[in-house]
């Protein structure tokens, strides 16, 4: 197949259409396109356009490189956040068994429970995928990935590796199922405000490691040369002859070592410290069968219905949320209102007050 960068040109001019809603008919060096009203009016286009590619290439919506048409999509494309959505299918999902899986995984301080009902249901998942940058005294920048249950917002960590090995089946976009409701993208919003500090903190931890051990041997090698400064100032004091005023001077150096010391160890604290950033650059949701069970937990004479989804991607059950902070935990306890919440949260309810 060719290679040419014509060819290469073309076919991504062609893809491009075609994603973006498109209808496309190709003949040799153009494409006659039908654009989508949304699309024509984003690239201040009429909706029935022929688009001239290759070498020789002229008119308002040739395609060559450095040409205005190819920028004005290039533009598009870098602006627009890519989004897909597929569907998984599993030969066989588990259907019994929940009572020991779910103790087995869950923590209930002070409280037991037992399996009511188990239900099928199809559970929309996210994948988000954010680059992110770490600036200290070295940059470092690479990819993460955060993963959540869209009805729960619960965060899946690593749900993404799994998918390798799941059967998938992408939709075109016209074809598209469910978009988020309004509340399940605030949902998810706050989710990732929670989530994606620790996640990120987990894959930076390399480079923390290096920037502290850096930090921690230049305030070694300060407070080394400080203290010899300070010792040889001292020392030369007990020579003969030294006048007053020179006495005076250099016990006054001596006075404002510390001082120095510390702003110098806070500039190498300011030099070392990272400041990270993160930017989503793509996104895909996931269509995927799942099991509902429906949790009867008995906290003393009070009992409260937790709605706990098996997750077969993972061959596991999805966290809970924290009702008090959102935060995604496998460690329930429950405040005098039967809000369940995470180990950080049992001192004091964020919804009612009360405490565990």
């Amino acid at each position: 197949m060719s290679s040419s960068p014509e060819q290469t040109l073309y076919g991504f001019t062609r893809n491009f259409f075609q994603t973006y809603g498109a209808e496309t008919e190709n003949n040799s060096n153009q494409i006659e396109v039908l654009l989508p009203e949304e699309l024509a009016a984003q690239l201040n286009t009429p909706d029935h356009i022929l688009v001239q590619t290759g070498a020789d290439a002229q008119g308002e919506y040739g395609i060559a490189y450095g040409s205005l048409f190819l920028e004005k999509i290039l533009n598009h494309v870098c602006d627009a956040i890519p989004v897909v959505e597929c569907n998984l299918h599993f030969n066989y999902i588990k259907s019994q068994g929940f009572d020991r899986l779910i103790a087995d995984r869950f923590s209930f301080n002070g409280a037991s429970g037992t399996v009511e009902t188990v239900a099928s249901a199809m559970i929309q998942y996210i994948v988000l995928s954010c680059r992110y940058t770490a600036q200290s005294d070295e940059q470092k920048e690479g990819m993460v990935s955060l993963c959540f249950n869209l009805e729960t917002s619960a965060p899946v960590a690593g749900m993404e590796d799994f998918l390798y090995s799941v059967e998938k089946r992408f939709e075109d976009k016209k074809n598209r199922k469910i978009i988020p409701e309004k509340d399940a993208i605030n949902k998810l919003i706050r989710a990732v405000e929670k989530n994606a500090p620790v996640a990120l903190a987990h894959e930076i931890k390399p480079f923390q490691t290096s920037m502290n051990r850096r930090f921690k041997r230049d305030v070694e090698n300060l407070n080394e040369y400080y203290t010899g400064m300070k010792q040889e100032m001292e020392n030369s004091l007990k020579r003969p002859g030294l006048s007053d005023q020179l006495i005076s001077d250099r016990n006054e150096k001596i006075r404002l070592i510390p001082l120095e010391l510390e702003k110098k160890k806070d500039d190498l604290f300011n030099k070392y410290s990272i400041k990270t950033r993160l930017a989503l650059c793509g996104a895909m949701i996931l269509n995927s069968p799942a099991v509902k069970v429906i949790y009867n937990v008995a906290i003393g004479r009070k009992t409260r219905k937790l709605v706990i989804i098996y997750n077969p991607t993972i061959k596991s059950v999805d966290p809970l949320v924290c009702e008090g902070c959102g935060a995604g935990t496998y460690n329930i306890g429950f405040c005098d209102a039967l809000h369940a919440l995470c180990p950080q949260c049992r001192f004091g309810c964020r919804v009612c007050g009360k405490k565990v």
